[in-house]
């Protein structure tokens, strides 16, 4: 075509006049046979032609090799997934029409939800809606915090509580909800010292004002707080007679303190003291004209605690005593005591001035969790009782929580039954896993089962859990099979959403997000030191497009694939 081309363009410029013949081999022919002549401004042609021709391949190989960067073999499968009219409960409309639904006053620049990812097929982003409930299970430096945790904290439109075992996840977000609200509202519970000496004891949380001796429902409050306290998520076996016995006595005596004003540490006093009855005197003079409570039954039931005989008074007493093992660690009484230099935490002002919580924990002795539990559970059941008063008895503004690490931090045993209790007053709770035996470590396989049934958004980033793919709780994915699931590569997961069939989803980590700059600067002033999570020389290489950061980023925050293991 191009010798036809350049023979037509050199008859036009010459004196020569020739029939050129259209088909090109044919011309080509004339010309070894010297039918046609070949013009000299035929040459130049040929030329200019070529070079465009070589031009135009570098181009569209060059525009091939970018479009197939960061592509993955598995991508060729998204198309027999979830793709077009079905994600569209999933889409920023489909989230925005439902928010409006639940009454949720969205502002232009708000998040429409929970971020999920990009649709590898069709390149649309995907959420969560604020009623529905997340679960996620990601093996270890997947990117689970980086893509996940991280950009649902930042870009919550209301409160929200964390839980982390360390630290890295409160320095990348702690800086951006400052900035969202009042700094005055973001609080880090780290009572075990996660976070070392960096973080000062400046606000305290009194269970026992949370269990309000002045309200309806005080003996629920403090036998739920008992239970807190019960269920520490240790492996050590039980005696459920004793240990319920033990439980009793200590919601017994948490009414007492409460009733005394007494701090939080006066019961391991009590505990410590099996012949000490002034907790059944205080809880015999309550009358009902200075508390909303008659505390006759409480006080004998724990009178009867006392009156046992010497075996049984010392197993309750004993186990009672294992169970608030932590309030005899003086590095806990700041977090839990007044004190002049201290202010008080108040879960309903947290709520209503969008504050942000979080909470440090980590299993083992010398844990914390008790307290732990015993604090979120109060700001759920306060988050409850706010939305039961509201339109459609829903929280106007949802709070999210982000349990990441839920299996180290040790959420209590009745999360799975308690998941769609919250979730229909407008909390959004996200649970993040590395394991499905993780799970079953902390709730047992028929909890595991519930929490996955109840969870109407679940992400899977790779995973190589036996029971999970054997029991066919993902192995069932259209296209995707055992294999195919076990071998997800980095920067995939797929998402199995109620009434959607699974979709495999490109994750979107921190710095591919708005907040990029943001966390950046958060990171720079929160982390404790240049050999911290990231150091600051090395924050600013990150990059703030969408490649990924370079290999000289070190930390669990630089990379999906250098994720440490939470």
């Amino acid at each position: 075509m191009i010798v036809v081309i350049a023979l037509y363009v050199g008859n036009a410029r010459s004196a020569v006049r020739q029939d050129v013949p259209s088909d090109p081999i044919t011309a080509i022919v004339e010309l070894a046979g010297g039918k046609l002549r070949w013009p000299h401004d035929a040459t130049a042609t040929v030329i200019i032609e070529v070079v465009i021709a070589a031009l135009g391949l570098f181009v569209v190989m060059l525009l091939r090799r970018r479009s197939a960067r960061g592509r993955e073999a598995i991508d060729a499968k998204a198309r027999f997934m979830g793709t077009g009219k079905a994600l569209g409960s999933l889409t920023e409309y489909g989230v925005r029409d439902k928010a409006g639904q639940l009454g949720v006053d969205l502002g232009y620049a708000d998040a429409p939800g929970v971020s999920i990812g990009i649709a590898v097929a069709d390149g649309v982003p995907l959420y969560g809606s604020y009623a529905d409930l997340q679960l996620d299970i990601w093996s270890p430096q997947q990117g689970k915090s980086t893509c996940r945790a991280i950009p649902a904290i930042v870009e919550a439109v209301g409160p929200v509580i964390a839980t982390a075992s360390k630290r890295d996840i409160v320095d990348a977000t702690r800086g951006v909800r400052e900035h969202k609200g009042d700094s005055r509202y973001v609080f880090v519970f780290d009572p075990q010292g996660i976070a070392g000496t960096e973080e000062p004891v400046s606000w305290y949380w009194d269970p026992l004002r949370w269990v309000d001796v002045r309200r309806n429902g005080c003996e629920i409050r403090a036998a739920q707080l008992a239970g807190h306290f019960a269920d520490d998520g240790s492996d050590a076996k039980s005696d459920a007679f004793f240990d319920g016995e033990a439980e009793d006595l200590l919601a017994n005596l948490f009414l007492a303190a409460a009733v005394a004003q007494l701090p939080l540490v006066q019961v391991w006093e009590w505990v410590t003291s099996p012949h000490n009855t002034e907790p059944v005197e205080i809880l015999r003079q309550v009358t009902p004209y200075r508390f909303n409570a008659n505390l006759d039954l409480a006080a004998s039931s724990l009178a009867a605690h006392y009156n046992a005989d010497l075996h049984m008074v010392s197993r309750v007493f004993g186990t009672a005593k294992k169970m608030i093992g932590c309030l005899k660690l003086s590095t806990v009484h700041p977090w839990i005591t007044p004190g002049s230099d201290r202010y008080e935490f108040d879960e309903l002002e947290f709520l209503e001035r969008n504050g942000t919580l979080y909470v440090l924990s980590v299993a083992g002795r010398g844990s914390a969790a008790p307290l732990v539990n015993a604090l979120i559970g109060a700001v759920l059941e306060v988050a409850v009782r706010s939305a039961r008063s509201a339109h459609q008895h829903r929280l106007r503004v949802p709070l999210l929580a982000v349990f990441d690490d839920a299996a180290n931090v040790v959420l209590g045993r009745d999360l799975p039954q308690r998941y769609s209790y919250y979730g229909s007053h407008g909390i959004v709770l996200m649970t993040l896993l590395q394991s499905w035996a993780q799970g079953v470590r902390c709730w047992g396989h028929d909890g595991m089962s519930e929490l996955w049934s109840a969870a109407s958004i679940k992400v899977v980033g790779g995973v190589d859990d036996v029971p999970l793919l054997r029991d066919g709780m993902v192995g069932s994915a259209d296209t995707l099979g055992i294999p195919e699931l076990r071998s997800l590569p980095r920067g995939r997961a797929v998402l199995f959403a109620s009434g959607v069939p699974p979709v495999l989803v490109r994750t979107v980590p921190w710095w591919e997000t708005q907040y990029a700059d943001e966390i950046r600067k958060s990171l720079e002033r929160y982390s404790p030191g240049k050999r911290s999570v990231i150091g600051i020389e090395d924050l600013i290489l990150i990059p703030a497009v969408t490649d990924p950061p370079p290999d000289s980023v070190a930390g669990s925050l630089g990379r999906p694939d250098e994720v440490q293991p939470l």
